[in-house]
């Protein structure tokens, strides 16, 4: 969380989403995507992290890491392209305040901007504030963040974030692992297919009410890290979801190996390796993690993936766990996919599936015409009928108490679906590493 301190105005306004590449023989072409940030724009905010990321290095007393920073200074070179982007050579400032007695403050802020990068999308927003508060030993740390706007936009379509905000506490303990809780934030989520403010948007996308909390307890002589997001309604067009959860905890992980990655990833930082060296020196200590979690009996608990309807909620929860592994496990895919052991509950409302069928219906039966209720009732009775019944016929479902409900379980490589067992798909679009062929054997000539 410290580190987010530091870097955030640099990174708020991204989302990192990482691409696979697939192979183009058995996959087709995806659509070309919009460039949203240019080469140019990555490149100096690559660099700006890499500069903090050399200042701070393995230091974690975060008040020596708001001191650093309040003094830091980018490099002559890349200050002016930060002023292209962010209006200032400094763009996230802080500054100490006065607070009570043994407590150390800071603020800072993002001064509203409109950068526009020449490619067709631009980016706008407001000010925001960051409240840090910490003590002597730097171990604690309180974060309070408030951001009113953040708009991305271009000539087709625009997406807007209102009313974000970030509200955390970390305190770190004994063991060395860094415990606390983190409260994320959005009033609104608004995406358009024209630029904001045309009058022609009538009906956007919006994501309302968005909330997440993650959290890093201690369970004894392990650790548990929980995680649930909410989004308060999804309005699409005419439809609205209700709500959307999502909600999993994963337990069981040692103390130890969370304390060493920590330790890793902090001798990572001191290195100041290049980019690509930090990425594969970051994916073997992220390997090493998950390989000793699962042979210590982590388990993924899923206690709520659920979305409502018109008052009705479907929903799931589970557990994924594996059985024994050894080493040779994670030296192929394919081999620990086998070691899953996961089961999990489902439960749809018959009166949602109705719901559902009933929009469906909607829009292929003229509205105007004198029965239009009756054959879009009629219509959605067709898609009931047709959903459970196969559903039960098919030994896939029962239902009770009005709901669809099934049980799928994964164990030794078997699926079940209601106690029914199916074959597992023999290849789940994972493809082993190609054999090396062996060099070919130089070409003998007779001896003269």
């Amino acid at each position: 969380m410290k580190k987010t301190a530091l870097a955030f105005a640099m990174t708020s306004a991204m989302l990192v989403i990482p691409v696979y590449a697939a192979d183009p023989a058995a996959t087709p072409a995806p659509p070309q995507l919009p460039e949203f940030l240019t080469p140019a724009t990555l490149e100096t905010l690559k660099q700006a992290s890499q500069e903090l990321t050399a200042a701070t290095g393995s230091e974690r007393n975060v008040a020596k890491i708001w001191e650093k920073y309040a003094n830091f200074e980018f490099s002559p070179a890349l200050r002016p392209k930060l002023k292209e982007m962010f209006g200032a050579e400094r763009p996230f400032p802080i500054t100490r305040t006065d607070g009570p007695k043994g407590q150390i403050n800071y603020i800072g802020k993002l001064a509203p901007y409109l950068y526009v990068q020449g490619n067709g999308t631009d980016f706008n927003w407001s000010e925001m504030t960051l409240k840090l508060s910490t003590e002597k030993t730097g171990r604690s740390m309180t974060m309070d963040m408030q951001w009113p706007s953040l708009v991305m936009a271009r000539s087709d379509f625009s997406v807007s974030m209102e009313n974000m905000t970030l509200v955390a506490k970390q305190q770190r303990a004994a063991d060395g692992v860094d415990y606390g809780v983190a409260n994320f934030g959005v009033e609104l989520v608004s995406a358009r297919d024209v630029t904001v403010g045309d009058k022609a948007a009538e009906k956007p996308l919006r994501f309302e009410g968005i909330t997440a909390r993650s959290e890093t307890s201690r369970r004894g002589n392990n650790v548990e890290i929980a995680y649930r997001s909410t989004v308060k309604a999804m309005v699409m067009g005419d439809e609205r979801v209700d709500h959307a959860n999502f909600a999993f905890r994963l337990t069981n992980v040692p103390v130890k190996v969370m304390a060493d990655f920590s330790r890793s990833m902090r001798e990572q930082n001191a290195q100041k390796l290049d980019p690509k060296a930090q990425q594969e020196l970051m994916l073997k200590n992220m390997k090493d993690l998950g390989k000793r979690a699962l042979q210590s009996g982590a388990v993924l608990l899923i206690d709520d993936i659920s979305a409502g309807y018109r008052g009705n909620v479907a929903a799931i929860k589970g557990r994924v766990s594996f059985a024994k592994t050894v080493d040779a496990d994670f030296q192929d895919i394919k081999a620990i996919m086998k070691k899953i052991v996961a089961h999990f509950e489902v439960r749809v409302p018959v009166a949602l599936i109705r719901d559902v069928g009933r929009a469906i219906s909607a829009r292929s039966v003229d509205a105007s015409a004198a029965d239009a209720a009756r054959q879009i009732d009629a219509g959605a009775d067709a898609i009931v009928s047709f959903v459970v019944g196969k559903a039960v016929s098919s030994g896939f479902a029962v239902v009770e108490k009005d709901e669809l409900r099934s049980t799928i379980d994964i164990k030794d490589d078997k699926l079940s679906i209601n106690g029914k067992s199916m074959e597992l798909p023999k290849n789940l679009g994972i493809k082993a590493a190609p054999e090396a062929k062996p060099a070919p054997a130089p070409e003998t000539k007779p001896t003269p």
